[in-house]
């Protein structure tokens, strides 16, 4: 099922503020979470994983570069110890789109995590979309024109240099 195709139908079913929540997922960013937000619990958890995994992303790519990583931080919360550890091996894959693969296994892991108890419930729908949108990025990734993504790049550096 297609992301949108997921809201739409949920459209028609759910109050509008929990529908409001499904349709900003796809910036974990612009999810808004608070006390009164049925949603808070599941919303906040996947929001400081996911900011903690970025964040110590930031940390791992500064190091390599010899750079401060401060700036580039949003600083939400710390990354779990065990996905510090994991994100270290991780980076260390040589191919970059196998590096992706596996930051979105990390992902998907946690959202298996933050789903247990909840069976079919507006927690439950905004892991679902969560894990449709990975699909979504992944079915982008492996239908692209790759030639046509080469010959860009090619040019562009053929371009600077």
């Amino acid at each position: 099922m297609e992301f949108n195709r997921f809201l739409e139908l949920c459209r028609d079913f759910i109050p509008q503020k929990e529908l409001a929540v499904l349709e900003n997922c796809a910036d974990i960013f612009k999810v808004p979470y608070n006390d009164k937000n049925k949603t808070s619990g599941i919303v906040k958890a996947w929001h400081d994983f996911e900011s903690g995994l970025r964040d110590e992303l930031v940390k791992i790519r500064a190091k390599r570069l010899h750079k401060d990583a401060t700036p580039f931080l949003r600083n939400y919360s710390e990354a779990e110890p065990s996905s510090t550890h994991k994100l270290s091996e991780i980076t260390r894959q040589p191919q970059p789109l196998e590096v992706e693969r596996l930051l979105d296994v990390l992902r998907w892991n946690k959202l298996d995590e933050l789903c247990f108890g909840h069976y079919f419930d507006i927690e439950f729908l905004f892991i679902y979309a969560q894990k449709l949108l990975i699909l979504k990025r992944w079915d982008t990734i492996h239908s692209a024109n790759k030639q046509q993504l080469l010959n860009n790049l090619i040019t562009v550096v053929e371009q600077h240099a």
